[in-house]
């Protein structure tokens, strides 16, 4: 399984930060009725810290997230696992 990533404002495309962006521009459509244009550098700047903050925070808190569901003969547990592409390097397993 290839690591997620979280995007960086220079390394941008296929990331997490990317898809934040776009639905940043459907929304502004959606709402404002004209495409958004002005700040993409900046966008890409705060999208990018979002994304890697969010991405860094699931992967510290990966047991915290309760992935277990109880079936008819006990539980049966499901394990959480995910690495992330820090563009430094990968964390996690």
């Amino acid at each position: 399984m290839a690591p997620l990533k979280p995007g960086r404002a220079k390394a941008f495309e296929s990331s997490m930060a990317s898809e934040i962006e776009a639905a940043m521009q459907r929304e502004w459509q959606s709402v404002k009725g004209t495409p958004l244009q002005q700040g993409a550098a900046d966008r890409r700047i705060l999208f990018a810290a979002i994304a890697q903050g969010i991405l860094r925070y699931l992967q510290a808190h990966a047991d915290d997230i309760s992935t277990t569901t109880e079936d008819g003969d006990g539980n049966h547990a499901h394990e959480l696992s995910f690495s992330v592409d820090t563009g430094e390097g990968v964390i996690g397993p």
